[in-house]
């Protein structure tokens, strides 16, 4: 069996906007906002720090910030 290698690739920063309710539900709609190309070197809380910099400028209220990691799998 081959030994598995992982190599990270860069990561998504992703923001989920509350843009408005559901009228009918009274759910809230929920956008999403991407920045790519987050380098893998960039250590969680400056990751967070700048996430919560760009929270003030955004449209709309921020419900959520997701960082979504890549990794290449290869032999």
């Amino acid at each position: 069996m081959a030994t598995v290698i992982t190599v990270p690739r860069d990561s998504t920063l992703q923001f989920r906007l509350v843009v408005g309710t559901n009228p009918i539900s009274g759910a809230p709609i929920i956008n999403s906002k991407s920045f790519a190309n987050i380098k893998t070197a960039a250590l969680d809380q400056d990751t967070y720090d700048v996430a919560t910099a760009l929270t003030g400028l955004q449209k709309y209220p921020v419900d959520e910030i997701r960082l979504d990691r890549e990794s290449l799998l290869t032999e």
